[in-house]
């Protein structure tokens, strides 16, 4: 018996490492394992891993409003800490509140920096994320080919994200300046929005959910309210309806003790510093951060 178990052990393991190198190879060539539906969530969690992230004092989170609109650059150098942007599009406050728990475990900030506008209170949680968050941090920091195996996606479906991603560049720090030629301007994020929607009290409710954890754990939360665009008849979005929106989270956020910042002002924020909507350029989100970084100093310490 002890023979036959030795056996099919032996021939197992003969035929799995063909497997296992086949796509350790496919994992060295940068067709990474799919975590989550979200291309830039998993390419954003990949980038964590490489740059051996393992804690830092600030740290941003949020949808692709974090994403573009903190300018790295200029916090690490006026603020002179460890920090790291975990921005992802589609990001929801749902979502957010999701994540919140397993960052701070992971990373340790002192201060949870989110730089938001409507789009991230308009549609119900991503349940992909789950897959990601549930899974043990050893094997996200260094096994993360487990998920070739535990998502069983085909090599078709890994080969063909990779083909078709978005080609954007991650700076140092996790951000990721949206630079677009004038000629094309174009809504290439597809941030037409309506607001609000029947999701909307609930990521409120998350926001809160959010924030309270936050106060509990001793890190003080920095919520900004991101520029929109000024043109807002096109937005379908009165200006009424984002100043209901704009006190919602201030009371939200000051509530639990976390700051609220509103920094949309548009003497300072014309159209031509937008791509869409809600998405500032470059160069837009080098005056926004430039106008945040008194603020922060103020805050942290």
């Amino acid at each position: 018996m002890k023979r036959k178990v030795f056996i099919f052990s032996a021939k197992l393991i003969v035929f799995l490492i063909p497997v296992l190198l086949f796509f350790e190879l496919l994992f060295l060539a940068g067709y990474t394992p799919i975590f989550t539906n979200s291309t830039l969530f998993d390419t954003k969690m990949m980038a964590v891993q490489k740059e051996h992230i393992k804690g830092v004092k600030i740290m941003a989170l949020g949808s692709s409003i974090t994403l573009f609109e903190l300018n790295s650059e200029l916090i690490v150098k006026n603020l002179d800490s460890p920090y790291y942007n975990f921005g992802s599009w589609g990001l929801q406050m749902v979502d957010m509140n999701n994540l919140i728990t397993g960052y701070v475990n992971a990373y340790h900030p002192n201060y949870v920096i989110i730089c938001s506008s409507i789009s991230d209170f308009v549609s119900a949680q991503n349940d992909s994320y789950f897959n990601y968050i549930n899974t043990p941090r050893w094997i996200k920091d260094h096994l993360p080919e487990y998920f070739y195996f535990k998502n069983f996606n085909s090599i078709h479906q890994v080969i063909r994200r990779k083909i078709k991603a978005y080609p954007l560049i991650l700076d140092e720090w996790g951000g990721a300046p949206l630079r677009i030629k004038p000629t094309n301007k174009v809504d290439i994020l597809n941030d037409r929005v309506v607001f609000p929607t029947k999701y909307t009290n609930e990521n409120y409710n998350k926001l809160d959910s959010l924030a309270s954890f936050l106060h509990g754990q001793h890190i003080q939360l920095i919520f900004m309210q991101s520029p929109i665009r000024n043109s807002r008849v096109d937005t379908l979005v009165s200006q009424q309806v984002l100043n209901t929106h704009f006190a919602a989270c201030k009371a939200i956020v000051e509530k639990n003790g976390g700051v609220y910042l509103n920094y949309d002002n548009p003497q300072i924020y014309a159209d031509s510093l937008f791509v869409g909507r809600y998405h500032l350029m470059d160069t837009g989100a080098i005056i926004l951060t430039k106008e945040m970084i008194p603020d922060l100093k103020q805050i942290i310490k």
